[in-house]
């Protein structure tokens, strides 16, 4: 994977300086990477509610205008399913599971789509829309570099600078660089974020705090939490007060 050094670099350096630009940037840096011809960057909650936050040319915004306007396609796919859609050549007549949505994008000259999901844990924020303008499958190396742009967007769009919440200290080295230390704590931020129907920030915060109170390793309340061993509720959290969900060290045998 040698030949996206150059590219995993430009990401954290990217989402360490912040800044309103930097959705767009990191799109631009894909795109100079040779990765892709063209990316973008949407936020989704719905397939109505869907926030365009930039894109690196006209191609681009045409296939996220698509999208939207048809409620179809690689990108509503990737964000319900939280994984990858990879669209070797959308000019594919065996490929018919958006009859709209490619025949619009026939009319561009994209032939390759390639939607990354931008989530965290279990909450879902968008997608890293690449294209090519020659059709064909991205390498293993080459999405496993996508995937790390997917990460690098999603704490993009959560930076302060971008109108967000500020990404947890250190995990420019978790998401972005070799390894995924605190993935599990990244995971029960996201559930914590759901049950609770807060920002992820927030979730964070909450993670941090009941630690702090327990006296307690973050990563030992996050595994509680992601293997259902704790519930953190909406209300204060003082030392004793957990919901101990079944399966818990408190929960009576059986079910």
């Amino acid at each position: 994977m040698a030949e996206y050094d150059g590219l995993a670099r430009d990401l954290v350096r990217v989402v360490a300086q912040n800044g309103l630009q930097a959705p767009l940037r990191i799109c631009e840096a894909v795109v100079a990477s040779h990765l892709a011809d063209g990316a973008a960057v949407t936020l989704i909650s719905d397939p109505d509610r869907q926030e365009p936050i930039c894109a690196t040319d006209e191609i681009a915004t045409r296939l996220d205008e698509l999208q939207f306007s048809l409620a179809e396609g690689p990108c509503l796919d990737a964000h319900t399913s939280g994984r990858p859609v990879l669209v070797a050549d959308i000019t594919d007549p065996a490929d018919t599971r958006w009859p709209g949505f490619a025949e619009g994008a026939r009319g561009t000259r994209a032939r390759a789509l390639y939607a990354l999901p931008m989530r965290i844990g279990g909450a879902r924020l968008g997608v890293l829309d690449l294209y090519r303008l020659e059709h064909g499958p991205l390498s293993r190396g080459g999405l496993t570099m996508a995937l790390r742009a997917a990460d690098a967007a999603t704490w993009a769009v959560l930076s302060p600078g971008a109108g967000g919440r500020q990404a947890p200290p250190g995990v420019l080295e978790d998401l972005i660089g070799a390894g995924l230390a605190r993935a599990e704590v990244h995971q029960a931020t996201g559930m914590v974020a759901v049950q609770l129907g807060v920002p992820v920030g927030a979730a964070l915060a909450r993670l941090r705090a009941h630690a702090f109170a327990h006296g307690r390793p973050l990563a030992d309340v996050a595994h509680d939490v992601v293997t259902r061993r704790l519930r953190l509720d909406s209300t204060d959290d003082p030392p004793g007060d957990d919901r101990n969900l079944p399966g818990g060290p408190d929960a009576p045998s059986g079910r």
